[in-house]
């Protein structure tokens, strides 16, 4: 178990037409943060333990809830989540507060967002580092499954989504529980916490037990469809420092085969050959290491965001 480090942080507000994306800025407010991202069905919590290990001179960092997810807003009632939605968001957060670069850190649908953005915006991003993901799916056959899923599943969730009474809730046990097998065991009881404190609320229908406050509607997420072509054409528009980590610990639980890996890293030689600053390593963990066992990732995020984006760094 690692030490858990406390750190100051203020909640922010980000004005959006359809309500607000909430957000804990650590550090000075003067100073243009990293932004961090989590991933699918995560808030902001997912980063309390690793933002406190990475430098504090002259950096600040703001870690948001995605629009359905924390504290921030859900969308109006009809609608449904998309990737384009998200990527929409992180450039409207750039807009609000003004900034020409952005850098981005995220954690697998984060990195995901941060991967598609600095591939559609380059000259608006000056730093990415994805934890845990790299790139949309590009799994054609697996993608129409998941549409065609989704679709069916749809129009319960809108209605559900509109009736208190329809909202499920837990106890905080089985809230544990569900979290843990939904992340195929990579977060403990303890790391729940950090995620429960944006993430669940006291039901309003059942005395001591807890509903969560992610949008339902999340759950079938529309996702951007694009071909291994595609995302390779992407590659080459990023040319800003690009650091991926990928844990290995559930490859070891559930071994992937072989076909998979090989385009793995034919897809990351492409990346090499086309940025002399992308960053490849592979830490020891499971999917939310960099929650369980901060230590693991934040030397290494650390080393390079001071290489990169330090007083003296390199770029």
């Amino acid at each position: 178990m690692s030490q858990r480090r406390k750190s100051e942080f203020t909640e922010v507000t980000i004005p959006v037409p359809w309500g607000k994306i909430s957000g804990k800025w650590w550090g000075p407010s003067d100073i243009r943060p990293i932004l961090l991202i989590h991933g699918w069905l995560d808030n902001a919590g997912t980063f309390d333990t690793f933002i406190p290990l990475l430098p504090k001179d002259h950096f600040s960092y703001l870690a948001i809830d995605l629009p359905g997810h924390g504290l921030s807003s859900h969308i109006p009632e009809g609608m449904t989540y998309t990737h384009y939605d998200y990527v929409w968001t992180i450039y409207r957060i750039q807009n609000t507060y003004g900034w020409s670069k952005m850098s981005i850190i995220g954690h697998s649908l984060g990195g995901i967002l941060a991967f598609l953005y600095a591939g559609l915006f380059p000259d608006r991003v000056d730093m990415i580092v994805t934890l845990d993901s790299l790139k949309p799916i590009t799994d054609s056959e697996f993608l129409i499954d998941m549409l065609r899923g989704q679709i069916a599943r749809l129009t319960t969730e809108i209605t559900n989504h509109r009736s208190i009474k329809t909202q499920p809730a837990y106890t905080k046990q089985e809230l544990i529980e569900r979290m843990r097998a939904s992340t195929y065991d990579s977060v403990s009881p303890e790391d729940c916490e950090y995620l429960f404190r944006r993430g669940i609320k006291e039901s309003s229908t059942q005395p001591n037990k807890f509903a969560l406050r992610s949008d339902a509607r999340v759950k079938v997420i529309h996702l951007m469809s694009f071909s291994l072509d595609s995302c390779i054409d992407l590659v080459k528009q990023i040319k800003c420092p690009f650091l991926y980590i990928r844990a290995d610990g559930q490859a070891k639980e559930a071994p992937e085969d072989s076909d998979r890996e090989v385009r793995r890293e034919e897809f990351m030689d492409k990346f090499r050959k086309t940025n002399k600053h992308f960053h490849y390593v592979v830490v020891d963990g499971k999917h939310h290491v960099h929650l369980s066992q901060p230590e693991r990732v934040a030397g290494i995020v650390s080393d390079f965001i001071l290489e990169y984006c330090g007083p003296s760094s390199k770029i």
